[in-house]
């Protein structure tokens, strides 16, 4: 199964994006907003290999993304960062850390922001490489895209580009 997840807490160019890939790739369109979950409150209970004490919308998420397949995560950038709700989302990958378990899946990041400098993705790029690796999945690619404040931001090159790299 491929997906594409939406890692906005709004409405806007993300859902534009991800909407846009679902439907030229036939991805499977999942968005964070509305997901009930909690994050990782650092309380040690997966330790060992014994998986997260919650049981909510993240723990299945991570589950089925962890099954195979292509997943493109699309994400704004606040202040060169994941969103909180992404963040928390992507946190709760430390139960996998600790089962250090391969999986089968490719993970890609497409990230836009307002600002223009590559640089201004550094550490988005590198908690989401931290993400794949306590996941177990493999960093597939990933491409940001800057001067972005709305959809309309959006070049049909750069959804081109995306369409490319994610093969």
């Amino acid at each position: 199964m491929n997906r594409v997840i939406c890692m906005s807490p709004h409405s806007g160019g993300c859902d534009y994006l991800t909407a846009r890939v679902a439907d030229k790739t036939g991805f499977e369109r999942i968005s964070l907003r509305g997901m009930r979950f909690d994050p990782c409150n650092g309380c040690g209970g997966c330790g060992g290999g014994n998986g997260c004490v919650y049981d909510d919308g993240a723990s299945r998420l991570l589950e089925d993304i962890r099954r195979g397949g292509k997943t493109l995560f699309v994400t704004p950038l606040y202040f060169c960062n994941f969103p909180a709700c992404a963040k928390a989302f992507l946190d709760r990958a430390q139960a996998y850390w600790e089962k250090r378990e391969k999986c089968p899946s490719r993970f890609y990041l497409l990230a836009v922001g307002g600002q223009g400098e590559e640089n201004n993705f550094s550490s988005a790029y590198l908690t989401f490489r931290a993400f794949c690796i306590a996941i177990g999945a493999e960093f597939a690619g990933a491409k940001y895209i800057g001067g972005v404040e709305e959809a309309g931001d959006i070049s049909e090159k750069d959804v081109l580009d995306v369409f490319d790299m994610i093969g």
